[in-house]
């Protein structure tokens, strides 16, 4: 039996908005856990002074970032996998338990004052934060890709950033009033909280697929999709509807054949011997250049933002407040100020792109506000660094990440993601080591920034490269390439034809 619909269109079920309101909180557990290392720098430094001196810690804090990293430029592939062949249910489900486990695991590691414990919890629970984002995309991309993909997805971010802001503001607090412990087991709660809203959300995609099956025949709906992708949406959008050269009636298993064929195809050698590729050798041949400019660009934008996150309160700290466990709380509540500015131009960038498109430009103006603020940081106080640091990132994920759902077909999206996460995992893993290398070799964060604002000069020049590539493929970033012809639009590209309903 069937158990997942890549392909069906979803943006007419009456219930999308409520299916969106719960899935949003998905998010927020996984990212106060991802950040909570971060917000407690300073107590986790005093919590091991006794075994290890301060430049020692810094190697060993950064690790904590940098194998999370390392273990999800590969991880992502399998949750990836399980999605495109599963469905997205059973991996929201799955990586929202991972991120709990993880963290339960972490605070054990906290107790015994083992990093290596730690390592492994944070690995863990680093497999379900770096799954969960994507796979939460994808699963709402067929409720809204038609008309408000952009505000939808960023209202997902604004709740990670609302997860990241609760642990700067929270978790020094209680790790003040109560001790460490308290606070990095405060992560548990939150992902309890997730946990019961990812099983809301899976019933009420249920419910939709059950109604929207009643009505559709859906393996019309994907032969109809494949079919398509060997002509233009722009030229299909062009004819007179009269011309329009689809009879389902007729041809319908007709059409099928010639897909399946062309897929065997596809798969098969020469000699029609099953040809077995490597997945990075096939994604390498399926997915467009573009696709990997905007990878490569979106990594460097999110290392370079996150690799100051993971020492802001030790850069803060001593380049503005001091190094005290009270400047933790100051030092975070402005940290939790680029978060809020993420989460909140997030959906307004978003509703954007959904009404005037132009995500190469966003792009572009995204790595210049990143390159800048990191420099900016050192010399004047933070507070107007961190608001164009936030907003450099609201930007990138409105654009780029959002652009992905265009740039490959639906039952892909999966694979497409973990590729993007692989990327930006590969260049983050290197970040926090280079950071921390940085710091102890020359005992200041000057030359780490120095090194992040570089990255994101990097990310501007592929930023010109992709802005060039988008305008001479007629704008594929904002939904005019091949893969515009999806399960979400096909009344758009079929306008006379009914085939893809059922007959009452």
């Amino acid at each position: 039996m069937r158990q997942c619909f890549p392909f069906l269109n979803k943006c007419h079920y009456k219930y999308r908005w409520g299916v969106l309101g719960f899935c949003i909180w998905l998010v927020l557990g996984a990212f106060y856990c991802f950040d909570i290392p971060t917000s407690l720098h300073n107590t986790l430094q005093a919590h091991f002074a006794d075994i290890m001196t301060p430049e020692a810690f810094e190697l060993y804090y950064g690790g904590l970032y940098s194998l999370y990293s390392f273990a999800n430029i590969f991880l992502p592939f399998i949750s990836g996998k399980i999605r495109d062949q599963k469905g997205d249910r059973i991996v929201l489900i799955l990586m929202v338990i991972l991120v709990m486990m993880g963290q339960i695991i972490f605070v054990y590691g906290v107790h015994l004052k083992s990093f290596m414990v730690m390592y492994l919890g944070r690995i863990i629970s680093g497999w379900g934060i770096e799954s969960v984002v994507p796979t939460q995309t994808s699963f709402i991309s067929p409720y809204f890709k038609d008309d408000f993909l952009g505000f939808a997805v960023g209202l997902n971010e604004f709740f990670a950033t609302l997860g990241s802001i609760l642990t700067m503001y929270l978790c020094p607090k209680l790790a003040l009033e109560y001790g460490l412990l308290v606070a990095v087991s405060s992560g548990i709660f939150f992902n309890s909280f997730s946990l019961i809203c990812g099983i809301i959300t899976v019933m009420l995609d249920k419910n939709a697929e059950k109604n929207l099956l009643e009505l559709v025949n859906y393996d019309q709906v994907k032969y109809s999709v494949l079919k398509s992708e060997n002509r233009s949406p722009r030229q299909s959008g062009e004819k007179n509807i009269n011309e329009v050269d689809i009879n389902y009636d007729n041809n319908i298993q007709e059409e099928i054949i010639e897909v399946e064929q062309n897929q065997q195809a596809n798969q098969n050698g020469e000699d029609g011997q099953i040809v077995s590729q490597p997945d990075a050798v096939q994604a390498i041949e399926m997915f467009p250049k573009i696709f990997w400019l905007v990878s490569w660009c979106y990594a460097l934008i999110y290392s370079s933002v996150l690799g100051f996150i993971n020492i802001s309160v030790g850069l803060l700290s001593e380049r503005w407040f001091g190094v005290t466990e009270e400047s933790e709380i100051e030092a975070g509540f402005v940290v939790s100020i680029m978060w809020f500015i993420t989460g909140l131009f997030t959906p307004l960038f978003g509703s954007y792109t959904d009404k005037y498109g132009q995500r190469s430009s966003l792009l572009i103006f995204a790595t210049l506000l990143c390159t800048f603020s990191h420099l900016m940081i050192w010399y004047v106080f933070p507070f107007l660094s961190l608001i164009l640091l936030g907003t450099s990132l609201a930007l990138a994920f409105a654009s780029a990440w959002t652009g992905i759902v265009f740039l490959v077909r639906p039952d892909t999206l999966g694979k497409a993601y973990a590729l993007v996460i692989a990327v930006y995992n590969f260049t983050f893993t290197l970040v926090p080591l280079a950071v921390g290398a940085l710091r102890a070799y020359y005992g200041t964060y000057f030359y780490s920034q120095i090194m992040l604002s570089i990255l994101g000069a990097i990310a501007f020049v592929l930023s010109i490269f992709i802005y060039q590539l988008d305008k001479n493929q007629e704008n594929i970033l904002d939904g005019n390439g091949q893969y515009a012809v999806s399960a979400t639009s096909l009344e758009k590209n079929f306008p006379i034809d009914n085939a893809h309903l059922k007959e009452d």
